[in-house]
C-alpha cells in the first residue's frame, strides 16, 4: 500500500525539523571582573578561549570541537549581545555551542556556580605570571 502524501511530507518535515536541533548553536557569554584584557597577548587571548572551551565542554558533556570561546574587551559590542544596557565588565567571554540541542539547558549550565568556580580556577591559573590579573576574577 502506498503511503498518503500527507503523511509523506509530514515525515519529511519531522526530519528537517530533527536536522535543524542537531545543528542549531547557542550563544552563551560570560561578563567577567578581574582581567585586564589589554595586557592579554594574542597567545593568551588564545589559551583563555581553550581553557574555557574545555570547561565548558566537560560540564556539558559536548565534544570539545562543538565549543568555541573567545575573549574580548568588557565593553565589546557584539551584534548578538550589545554593550549598551550592560553591567561594566573587565572581559567579555563569548561562546558558541555548535549542536546545542537546548539553549535553556547550555544557558542553565552557564548560570550554574560549578561552571562558574571552573571557569574561574582555570583562568586563574592560566593567567597567574601574565600581568592581566588586576583583583580577584569574578563572573558578573
Amino acid at each position: 500500500m502506498a503511503a498518503r502524501p500527507g503523511i509523506a511530507v509530514q515525515a519529511l518535515l519531522l526530519a528537517a525539523a530533527m536536522v535543524q536541533i542537531v545543528s542549531q548553536s547557542c550563544h552563551a557569554d560570560l561578563l567577567m571582573k578581574g582581567i585586564n584584557y589589554a595586557a592579554l597577548s594574542q597567545q593568551q587571548q588564545q589559551a583563555v578561549g581553550q581553557t574555557v572551551s574545555a570547561q565548558i565542554a566537560a560540564e556539558t558533556g559536548m565534544a570539545a570541537q562543538d565549543v568555541m570561546c573567545k575573549i574580548f574587551a568588557g565593553n565589546y559590542n557584539a551584534a548578538w549581545s550589545p554593550s549598551q544596557g550592560r553591567p561594566p565588565a573587565d572581559a567579555f567571554l563569548a561562546s558558541l555551542v555548535n549542536k546545542c540541542g537546548s539553549a535553556e539547558m547550555v544557558l542553565g549550565v552557564f548560570r550554574g556556580p560549578q561552571l562558574q568556580s571552573k571557569i574561574v580556577s582555570a583562568l586563574q591559573s592560566a593567567l597567574a605570571n601574565s600581568g592581566a590579573l588586576i583583583g580577584t576574577i569574578s563572573i558578573i
